[in-house]
């Protein structure tokens, strides 16, 4: 993220290596996720799964558009993803006292 706040300033494209830097780099995070909740032998999270896959189909795009404009974008698709799982998870949380 901070390579693309670096580069925040003008309006020219965000570029294919920093798109992969940033939309990559949530997906690489997100895998973790999955293959450390497979490691441990939970259920396949299936909104992680599809946000990451949004997140690679989404890096072309954020290539040739302004780097905030690919960074908002990339924090709406995260933030829909909390919002997803705070909601599916909301007895969970409430049945552990949080």
């Amino acid at each position: 993220m901070h390579l693309v706040l670096a580069h925040a300033a003008g309006d020219h494209p965000l570029g294919w290596f920093y798109a992969a830097a940033l939309c990559g780099g949530a997906a690489l995070y997100l895998a973790g996720h999955l293959l450390f909740a497979n490691r441990l032998r939970y259920a396949v999270h299936v909104g992680r799964l599809v946000t990451m896959a949004v997140l690679l189909a989404w890096l072309p795009a954020a290539a040739v558009l302004p780097p905030l404009v690919a960074l908002a974008v990339l924090a709406g698709i995260l933030a829909a993803l909390i919002a997803s799982e705070t909601v599916r998870y909301a007895d969970v949380r409430r049945a552990l006292g949080h």
